[in-house]
């Protein structure tokens, strides 16, 4: 092996390093006076040594020969292919081998490029060059790609950090949240929200779409909330006055559904509403019956500044549980493309409602619906609260 120059940080920009592979030293001090003004040059007699060579000295580029003792240039090619790191590294076979079936196997093996001997020097310089300029293409979309990722995990924790981070304490009740996006950060949103000594306001909302836009109109949502309407007792005022505000302020043409109760503890009486949200549920564990929570007045919010929303009021039966949830769960598919569905959730809820607590409730609902998608995942976010009166 020949290894006559070593790749340091400064000449991955200012000289990238190419690897010639042939066991013909003629062939190497060719292409090596082809390359020297603009290139580093290694040299390796085998596939064998270009393999260990490109380990050592990761280069920028590799030319190689097909037919060299040890292991020949197919073999490396795949090798070098494999190794972490290695998925854009040019590789152009400079081969006698012309047929077609060469060709398609040096490609097949993940090669860039073919050029057959003889060549011209200039030839091969103006491949080298195409190919270089490819990856670092690449190599610029991987490093904005990752400038992509970072910034979106960033914006993943900044949302986890804003819901509810731990359930609330009230004698008498417990409590059960669970939230996952379908991408990093996304568009539901629940919480607790305690209003004076003696309400618990529930939430949850599901902004249209995925993703972080979804991410920011939910962040948005919540320090509107939060900020100024905690102590509003009137769910269907919190509503409308949520809707007003973000109509006002945000104009993306996304909308949000929410589903807002609020509970009077020493009573147990919810008044609730809805903005275009599917119906939660109440299951009295007493009888076994499960309430449709509908209230049949009100558009998803941000759709029109006026917005008349309805509200509904409700007892919570002791041994009850109140089943708030977004349609990433109603809406999680088999293989076959089948929804679990409304049906299925009610149907878990009376199976399981009775014996379990709010969070194994919580969890049994979720190892149903995973068992339904066969582990194949949610392809919208999901949120499932659980309120259980004990």
């Amino acid at each position: 092996m020949h290894l006559k120059s070593k790749k340091s940080a400064s000449s991955i920009t200012e000289r990238p390093t190419i690897l010639v592979v042939d066991d013909s030293q003629v062939v190497v001090r060719l292409i090596r006076e082809t390359l020297k003004r603009d290139f580093d040059v290694l040299a390796a007699g085998n596939g064998l040594e270009a393999v260990q060579a490109f380990q050592e000295k990761k280069p920028d580029m590799v030319l190689l020969d097909v037919e060299m003792p040890v292991m020949d240039g197919y073999e490396a090619c795949r090798r070098i292919k494999g190794m972490r790191g290695a998925a854009f590294t040019p590789i152009i076979f400079i081969t006698g081998k012309s047929d077609l079936k060469s060709i398609k196997e040096g490609l097949d093996s993940g090669a860039e490029d073919y050029l057959t001997k003889p060549f011209q020097p200039e030839e091969l310089l103006a491949r080298v060059n195409a190919s270089l300029r490819t990856r670092r293409l690449y190599n610029q979309l991987a490093e904005a790609n990752a400038r992509i990722e970072r910034e979106r995990d960033i914006i993943a924790n900044i949302q986890r950090s804003l819901l509810s981070q731990s359930p609330p304490d009230i004698p008498g009740f417990r409590f059960f949240s669970d939230y996952q996006p379908s991408s990093k950060a996304g568009g539901d949103y629940y919480d607790f929200i305690r209003i004076d000594d003696e309400r618990l306001g529930a939430l949850v909302a599901d902004v249209s779409g995925h993703g972080t836009p979804a991410a920011v109109i939910m962040a948005m949502m919540r320090i509107v909330l939060r900020s100024h309407l905690s102590k509003v007792q009137s769910p269907r005022e919190v509503l409308e006055r949520l809707n007003a505000i973000l109509c006002e302020n945000v104009k993306t043409g996304d909308f949000i559904t929410a589903f807002y109760g609020v509970i009077h503890l020493p009573t147990r009486r919810m008044t609730y509403a809805s903005a275009g949200h599917h119906p939660c549920y109440l299951f009295d564990c007493n009888t076994g019956e499960v309430l449709d929570l509908w209230v049949d007045k009100g558009f998803p919010l941000m759709i029109r500044p006026e917005n008349p929303i309805g509200e509904a009021e409700v007892c919570l039966p002791l041994d009850s549980k109140l089943v708030l949830y977004t349609d990433g769960i109603t809406e999680a598919r088999d293989p076959r493309g089948e929804f679990f569905g409304v049906p299925r959730l009610i149907e878990t809820i009376k199976e399981q409602g009775r014996t379990l607590d709010a969070q194994k409730l919580g969890k049994r609902l979720m190892e149903v619906v995973g068992d339904f998608t066969c582990g194949a995942g949610f392809i919208d976010d999901y949120t499932l609260v659980i309120v259980d009166v004990e």
